[in-house]
């Protein structure tokens, strides 16, 4: 199992940024029902595993908070761009609920492979096969000002990841309200 704990993005904003990855040729755009702020990569897992970290995962407590799209960015080398995506308006709040989650995976003793990357809470929109940097940059610069209506995160998901021949789709296998799992 692939797994990964993130939130999720309402419907109506996801379809609302769809267009801006979808219209850059060469840009494997990411579909609205799978977009999401990742905050934490697990990785490959067995099941019996799966089943420590939805335990660990259900005693992260949090407070609901509001979260609002702010802006388009892109994660590069200094040779190619390798993700387009949307930010949110900082919130720390959210970077707390990230930390709390990443010390439930550390104190178990068989995640400690986690990814060490720093937390940058980001909606990926598209992945780089093969687009125009100058292209990538224009619609960055075209959509300075992205935003969203506000919209409030009151829950957070354990998702299992599956590549297919279109790319990978993502499925919430748990999710976690910050008193008790629901575990699907």
């Amino acid at each position: 199992m692939r797994l990964f704990v993130g939130v999720e993005i309402p419907g109506d904003i996801a379809a609302e940024l769809y267009p801006l990855a979808r219209g850059i040729k060469g840009l494997d755009a990411q579909t609205p029902e799978n977009m999401h702020i990742t905050l934490k990569f697990i990785g490959n897992v067995d099941p019996g595993l799966a089943e420590e970290i939805d335990q660990a995962l259900a005693q992260v407590s949090f407070e609901p908070f509001d979260l609002q799209v702010q802006g388009l960015d892109v994660f590069a080398s200094s040779r190619k761009i390798r993700i387009f995506w949307a930010g949110v308006k900082d919130q720390p709040v959210m970077r707390r609920l990230a930390q709390r989650v990443e010390n439930a995976l550390l104190a178990l003793d068989d995640c400690l492979e986690l990814d060490v990357r720093k937390f940058t809470p980001h909606i990926t929109l598209g992945r780089n096969r093969e687009a125009a940097r100058a292209t990538i940059e224009q619609a960055v610069a075209d959509h300075v000002d992205q935003t969203s209506r506000v919209f409030t995160i009151d829950r957070f998901c354990l998702y299992e990841s599956h590549s297919t021949s279109d790319g990978p789709e993502f499925r919430v296998i748990a999710a976690y309200d910050g008193t008790e799992a629901a575990f699907f």
